[in-house]
């Protein structure tokens, strides 16, 4: 028996590639279980508000996912009793519990491990450090605290700077204190690491060691959080980043509020997490180590060149090293396969064709170096989105 059509209104935060991929995810999770939804996207606050009141009111929304949680509209939504999923709200404290409401946010101690596996894996290191986002209202605390628990952990000494508070007593809307972010910089023991709470405060900390003399990476590596584009890749050297799992958020949220909507549950009693999908190794945090370098300049050149075809041999014979000991060290610092990333930059260059363009497989997998043509290419799709490139398409448009 076909199951209603189900009215969902999705509202992720579209500042940089986090939101983009949480619909991806929710695609995924609908055609995994086989799940009709219609879904309706908006991308602001006042959206979000407006939008859900008018769906509400014409008895048309089913339940809802967004990103902007302190607001009237998620109130009247829970008492309205509608699922409502809150993508790691960014406010100070949790709204009450309601039995149909549950949020997905990051694990932040998951996060933590893998930043600071990041530094580690480059030795050397004296120190550690953390810088707060000037406009916080409580995730930036949350990043920065798992992330000192876990340097300190290691017995790495660690700072943290505050734009704001009894160490810099500005009003968060003027903007970053320069200054004071200057001296705290030359005041770290060099080498140093530091933790950006997201790529804007991490473009921040490079510019600021760039005027003040402060070489980035061999004095201070940075590393953000977000991995948007936009950031990372306009100041010099390009930003290192935190690549957060927004497809596995999306596949979460998907899960819960048809638990909920459609089997008639309660909504989960503790927060549903997601982790890291990768981090974005760039200039910023360089490479120390000998294995380091060899891993970032592999890398590199699966990033210029896995659409062109290239094998495992050939990112061996441009390392100019053996096969089994570029293998051996990829896997030590990336945690995948070299075979895995020239696969997955495929897929990433597939997904933008396929969503971008009218062109048929046969020529898109040959643009993306997939050597089986169109049906290695819908193999290797749907293996990495759990979608069909005709699936994927059809959700672009």
């Amino acid at each position: 028996m076909n199951q209603p059509v189900r009215n969902v209104l999705v509202a992720p935060w579209m500042g940089g590639v986090f939101g983009a991929e949480v619909i991806e995810g929710v695609h995924a999770e609908l055609a995994a279980r086989g799940l009709s939804w219609n879904i309706r996207f908006v991308d602001s606050a006042s959206a979000f508000a407006s939008t859900a009141f008018w769906m509400l009111e014409g008895g048309r929304l089913d339940g809802a996912i967004t990103h902007y949680g302190a607001s009237p509209a998620v109130d009247r939504l829970c008492a309205a009793g509608v699922p409502v999923i809150g993508l790691d709200f960014a406010c100070e404290a949790p709204l009450p519990r309601h039995p149909r409401f549950v949020f997905v946010r990051p694990d932040y101690a998951a996060i933590a491990t893998v930043v600071v596996e990041h530094f580690v894996s480059r030795v050397g290191f004296r120190s550690a450090g953390y810088v707060e986002c000037h406009w916080d209202s409580g995730w930036s605390r949350r990043r920065g605290d798992a992330v000192e628990r876990e340097f300190r952990r290691r017995g790495i000494r660690f700072s943290r700077f505050f734009h704001y508070g009894e160490s810099s007593p500005r009003n968060p809307k003027e903007g970053p204190d320069f200054g004071a972010l200057a001296e705290w910089l030359r005041a770290l023991e060099k080498p140093a690491a530091v933790v950006a709470a997201n790529d804007a405060m991490g473009v921040d900390v490079v510019q600021v060691c760039d005027a003040t003399g402060i070489a980035v990476p061999r004095d201070v590596a940075v590393l953000g959080m977000d991995d948007d584009p936009a950031h990372c890749l306009h100041c010099r050297p390009n930003l290192s980043s935190v690549h957060f799992d927004g497809r596995r958020a999306g596949s979460l949220c998907v899960a819960a509020i048809a638990e909920m909507i459609h089997e008639r549950g309660g909504a989960p009693r503790t927060p549903l997490l997601y982790g890291v999908s990768a981090i974005v190794r760039r200039a910023s945090t360089g490479a120390v180590s000998t294995a380091g370098a060899l891993v970032q300049k592999a890398l590199d050149y699966i990033d210029a060149n896995a659409c062109r075809g290239i094998s495992l041999a050939d990112v061996a014979r441009h390392l100019g090293v053996s096969r089994s000991l570029a293998t051996q060290r990829f896997r030590e610092l990336c945690g995948t396969s070299i075979l895995d990333a020239i696969r997955a930059r495929r897929v990433e260059e597939a997904k933008r064709l396929i969503g971008s363009s009218g062109k048929p497989l046969e020529d898109i997998a040959a643009a993306c170096g997939f050597r089986g043509g169109a049906d290695c290419l819908r193999r290797t799709f749907r293996a990495a989105t759990g979608l069909t490139p005709s699936q994927w398409r059809e959700g672009m448009r």
